[in-house]
This record gives structure tokens, C-alpha cells and sequence, in this order.
């Protein structure tokens, strides 16, 4: 009997190692995996070329922001992402991203576009074939102007801040778009004879343009063509709204007798209650409020989707430096966009440039701050998008601040072109956009659309 015990107790000491090496080989597999991949994608990024474009506005501009819509639905058509093992694990490719940017600099307002530079020419043509009276040049960088550390900015007597934003609510809710801008309008012109002009980006124009002469805000909106994935939770919320639940995984045998094992057992105590019984029983007839919140969600699904991050940076000598602006000014021009029953942009508080001392972790609150502001000034020169990989968020952390609060939304066509459009004339009757005082007849003749990698 002791011999068989030994025995015993020997397969299972030889079946827990052998667990444990297996749990630590497949870890460190993975680990490995991830090593390579955020390395390759690392190379890829590195070699990607880019350009940036200005839009030099002309004194009059009659398109609505459906004009830039059709712009936005050009660009999400380069969407690119790993298509098979090569691909994904030798060439690192990951999905090329664009820079939408508004730069509220010294009273004037500029906009810009960053494009990877093999997509320029389409870039070009798809902004002449909506704007044919706007110049589009290539510029140097702007960012290369901006100080890299904050140490330097210290010493100039000026401070920073940073803060990026997302939205309040699930993806699949959406902002008030130009489209509502512009249904208000219509109901407003039954009333008057004198037409007016509504522009969705007057209030921000206006903000920025408000600055003094040395506070400089630099706005940028990083936007990656996506796929239809995120769909399916607003496709399930709208279902839900209907009365028609959520799609269940699995079914078939295995629900139905796991659900009548159960009532087996709880007979004695309760009466049996069947899934399609119980759902009808606790079906509700959608109100009206419901009925909005589906049509508006509906029409966001039926849209091309872009991953996006808005982020801005605000720089201010100390004397004049505005915490006021910088902690709301942007946000508050931003959810003009909103309402009480729509999506709404919030501050990313656990990533903006302030850390209050009483929250958690409570110590080195200058030197978390101080590591917060640097990231987040590197982040904005390079147009980083947040890492995806466990293992990139990992290496690219700090000791004083983990590379892991940074977060994406999904905007779809029509509510990037709300928030970054060529702006009206109404608002280019101020003097807050340089603009052209020749009119442009046209796109070059003959401009190349594609051209070699």
C-alpha cells in the first residue's frame, strides 16, 4: 500500500510540473510572438513616409460640410491592414493612419492634413474635387518648431498642457452632425426671409482665434480607416430596442437541455420559466425616445468608420497661461456636437496633464506629472496612435507613467466632417484664416492620381 501511494503521489507531482512547464512554454511563446510583432511593426512605421499638406482657404467658400464628407469616404477607401502571415509577421504592416490638425496660432487659424506620402496625389484629388477653389501645398513641419521636452518650454517661461478627448457614450452613439445643423437651419428659414449661414466650426474658429498673440493651441485628430467589427454592438442595441434581444451564442441541443436540467432541479422550488416564454413575458413596446435613439444609431451603422483620437496641446507663457481654456475650451467648442440624447466628447482624465494628489497612487505626484507631459508632447510631435500590443504598451512605459491610458473612438464620415471641414464664408468674413485672394480656377491639369510605391 505505501509503495502504491508513492506511486501515487509521484504521477502527481510529474503531472503538476509537467502543467506548470507547459503553462510557462505557451507564455513564453506568446511573449516571444509579441516581441517580434511589436518589432516588425516598429520597422514598418519607421520606413513610412510622410507629407504635410495646408489647405489655404479662398476668400469664399459655398460647399456644406457634405463636401468633405465625400472627402472622408475617399480616404477610409485606402484603408489597408495585414492580409495573410507575410504580411502580418515578416512586413509588420499595420493600418496607415492620417492627421486632420487645426493650429489656433498668434490670431490666425490654419488647417492642415499629414498623409502617408504615397497617398498624396489622392489625397490632393479628393480635396480639389470637392473644394476646386482651394490650394493644397506641401509645407515643412510645424512640430519641428515645437520644443521635444518640457524642460526646454520651462525655460522659455511658458508651461503646457494636454488632454486628449473620447466619446461620453458607446461607440455606435452618435454626435449631432452638420445634417442636424442643417435641418435646424431649414426650420429656421420658414420663419425668416433673410438667409443665413450656419458653420458647425464657427464656435471653435471663433475660440481660437480669441487667443492672445502668445497662447498656442495645436488641435489634432489622428483617423485610421477601420472595418465593420464595431457594428455589432450597436446592431444589438438597436435589436434589443426592437424587442428581438440580443444574439445568443450557441443554442440548439446543448441550450435546451442545459435548460431543462435546470428547471429539473429548481421544480420543487419555483415554477419552470422557458427562455422564450420569459423574453416574451418581459417584451416592452418601444416609445418614442427609443425610436430616435435607433434611427440616429441606425444612421451612424450605416456609415464608414474611422478609429480616431482628438488630442490637443496648449501652450502659454506663465504670466498669461489660462487653465480655464486649456482644461475646456476645446471640449466645450467639440460638444456643441452633443445633447442629451447623442454622444459627447469627455476628457481622457486619466491621461490629461493634471494628477490631483489625493487619488491613487497618492506619491511622486511631480515626477508622474512631469513623465505625463512628456509623453503626451512626444505623442503629439510623432502623431502616435495608441500601442495595441500588451508588449508595446509594455516597453514604450516609463517608470513614473505606464504607456496604457491612452483609448480610441469610432467616428464615422459625417461627424469627422462636422468637426474638420473647409469652413463657410460666414466665417471667413473675420480676419481669423489666412486666405487667398485670387480665385483658383481648378485642380493642375493632368494631376496623377497613383503613382509607384
Amino acid at each position: 500500500m505505501p509503495n502504491f501511494l508513492a506511486s501515487y503521489q509521484s504521477l502527481i507531482v510529474s503531472v503538476i510540473v509537467t502543467v506548470i512547464l507547459l503553462a510557462l512554454v505557451i507564455a513564453l511563446f506568446k511573449l516571444l510572438r509579441q516581441v517580434f510583432l511589436f518589432y516588425k511593426q516598429l520597422l514598418y512605421k519607421n520606413v513610412i513616409e510622410w507629407t504635410l499638406l495646408e489647405l489655404r482657404i479662398p476668400r469664399e467658400v459655398l460647399k456644406t460640410p457634405r463636401a468633405m464628407e465625400q472627402f472622408f469616404i475617399n480616404i477610409h477607401s485606402l484603408k489597408n491592414e495585414a492580409g495573410d502571415l507575410k504580411e502580418k509577421y515578416i512586413d509588420g504592416e499595420v493600418p496607415l493612419w492620417w492627421s486632420l490638425e487645426i493650429i489656433g496660432l498668434r490670431n490666425e487659424v490654419h488647417f492642415y492634413i499629414r498623409t502617408p506620402k504615397k497617398h498624396r496625389k489622392i489625397v490632393e484629388s479628393a480635396l480639389y474635387a470637392q473644394y476646386p477653389n482651394i490650394e493644397v501645398a506641401e509645407v515643412k513641419d510645424y512640430v519641428k518648431k515645437i520644443p521635444e521636452t518640457t524642460k526646454e518650454i520651462y525655460e522659455s517661461n511658458e508651461n503646457i498642457f494636454g488632454s486628449e478627448l473620447n466619446l461620453s457614450k458607446e461607440d455606435y452613439y452618435p454626435i449631432i452632425t452638420y445634417e442636424r445643423f442643417y435641418e435646424r437651419l431649414e426650420m429656421a428659414q420658414k420663419e425668416e426671409k433673410e438667409q443665413t449661414t450656419i458653420d458647425p466650426l464657427s464656435v471653435l474658429i471663433e475660440s481660437l482665434a480669441g487667443l492672445h498673440k502668445e497662447e498656442t493651441i495645436f488641435i489634432q485628430i489622428l483617423i485610421a480607416p477601420v472595418g465593420d467589427d464595431w457594428k455589432a454592438e450597436g446592431k444589438d442595441f438597436v435589436n434589443e430596442k426592437l424587442g428581438k434581444g440580443k444574439k445568443k451564442k450557441g443554442g440548439g441541443f446543448n441550450q435546451i437541455f442545459s435548460e431543462w436540467m435546470k428547471n429539473l432541479l429548481w421544480a420543487p422550488a419555483e415554477h419552470p420559466v422557458w427562455a422564450d416564454k420569459k423574453e416574451s413575458e418581459s417584451k416592452e413596446a418601444p416609445n418614442i425616445s427609443d425610436y430616435e435613439d435607433m434611427k440616429a444609431v441606425e444612421d451612424k451603422l450605416s456609415k464608414h468608420g474611422f478609429e480616431t483620437l482628438i488630442r490637443y496641446i496648449y501652450i502659454a507663457p506663465n504670466p498669461i497661461f489660462n487653465m480655464n481654456f486649456a482644461t475646456k475650451g476645446v471640449r466645450s467648442a467639440l460638444n456643441q456636437y452633443s445633447s442629451a440624447k447623442s454622444n459627447s466628447f469627455n476628457q481622457n482624465v486619466k491621461f490629461w496633464t493634471l494628477i490631483k494628489g489625493y487619488l491613487f497612487p497618492y506619491v511622486y505626484i511631480n515626477k508622474r506629472l512631469e513623465a505625463r507631459k512628456q509623453r503626451f508632447l512626444n505623442n503629439y510631435i510623432k502623431r502616435a496612435l495608441p500601442e495595441k500590443l500588451l508588449f508595446g504598451k509594455f516597453f514604450t512605459s516609463h517608470i513614473f507613467n505606464f504607456n496604457n491610458k491612452s483609448k480610441t473612438s469610432i467616428l464615422v464620415t459625417s461627424e469627422l466632417a462636422t468637426i474638420f471641414h473647409i469652413p463657410n464664408k460666414r466665417i471667413l468674413t473675420a480676419p481669423h484664416i489666412e486666405r487667398m485672394e485670387s480665385r483658383k480656377m481648378g485642380p493642375p491639369a493632368g494631376l496623377p492620381i497613383f503613382e509607384e510605391e
